[in-house]
């Protein structure tokens, strides 16, 4: 959806619009490489659709038995063959919504030695704040200004098409990854030696002053964590999900003293489940929180949850997609 490929098509859908006299001139097709990523989730699946019905329309109603306007692959294309494109295409169209920095813009400028192509590259790609100068900068909402920018690549004098090249050719060729990490590393350094950080000095717990003052009162609270803190010491290893915790056999009797104090309250918060904490303190007066206060139990109560009942969460079940498949 960030990529705008219905914008794209849009703008270009207008361009033939625009420019019916093209077609006896030389023939103008768009090519658009769309590589499946998410077709699991309901959403990329509505937009696929979408995009589908769009070509189809403009082929429909644009195509000739000799020419087909636009070409849309759903697949993956290798590296060598998509250089290979990069290289003999006269425009690129770039049309982010929102992009980081867009490396395909830095990708065809660094194929284009030859060919001299031109860039017409969305404002809202990262990309156009360093080869901006060399390209033809667009909103890709505003369908009409695409359109006319794609005229206006097709029409453009040699010797500009070269000029805007070289230069993005000098830039893409000078700031390399390397560059940009030296650069940065170079300036977080200056920044911080003009800039240094205030010392931080924790004072120390005073215990005897502490333990002193605990005993004196009549209304104590506690509020323990439960990982690492009443656990034994945790082995984490990479790629593990399912690590057990148990609560230190020799903090048993000491947190049952606790609890049974009547001037005591203890809490004991953990951003694991209900169920973890259900296995270690059910035989504990304290309160308990889980997944960080999400699930909240009084002593001898259910658990009860802190989200408000109307809130909307509709949209955790797309977001849960992604998160398993990135654990």
């Amino acid at each position: 959806m960030i990529k705008g490929f219905l914008q794209k098509l849009l703008a270009f859908e207008k361009f033939l619009e625009k420019n019916e006299e093209l077609d006896s001139e030389y023939k103008v097709v768009l090519l658009q490489i769309a590589v499946p990523t998410r077709s699991d989730v309901p959403e990329y699946r509505k937009l696929a659709s979408q995009v589908h019905e769009l070509v189809a329309r403009v082929n429909g109603r644009f195509g000739t038995l000799k020419a087909t306007p636009i070409l849309h692959l759903d697949q993956t294309v290798d590296f060598d063959s998509l250089c290979a494109l990069y290289a003999i295409t006269d425009v690129a169209l770039i049309t982010s919504l929102r992009d980081g920095m867009n490396l395909v813009s830095y990708e065809y400028v660094a194929c284009q030695e030859s060919n001299k192509g031109v860039l017409i590259l969305s404002e809202f790609a990262g990309a156009a704040q360093s080869l901006g100068a060399g390209a033809i900068i667009v909103n890709p909402w505003d369908i009409v200004e695409v359109a006319d920018a794609i005229k206006r690549a097709l029409d453009m004098p040699t010797e500009e098409r070269e000029k805007n090249h070289r230069h993005n050719y000098e830039l893409v060729s000078r700031h390399t990854a390397q560059d940009w990490a030296e650069n940065y590393v170079c300036d977080l350094h200056n920044a911080t030696s003009k800039a240094p950080l205030p010392a931080i000095h924790t004072a120390v717990l005073p215990i005897g002053e502490a333990a002193a003052q605990y005993g004196q009162s009549n209304n104590r609270l506690l509020i323990l964590g439960f990982n690492a803190t009443l656990t034994g010491q945790i082995q984490f290893v990479e790629g593990r999900t399912d690590i057990e915790l148990k609560l230190n056999p020799e903090l048993k009797q000491p947190l049952k003293t606790l609890c049974d104090n009547e001037n005591t309250t203890v809490v004991v918060v953990s951003g694991y489940g209900r169920s973890i904490l259900d296995e270690n303190f059910a035989d504990y007066k304290l309160w308990l929180a889980a997944e960080n206060g999400m699930f909240l139990r009084q002593p001898g109560e259910e658990w009860i949850t802190m989200r408000y009942e109307q809130e909307e969460i509709s949209w955790a079940g797309s977001v849960k997609v992604h998160l398993h498949g990135e654990l």
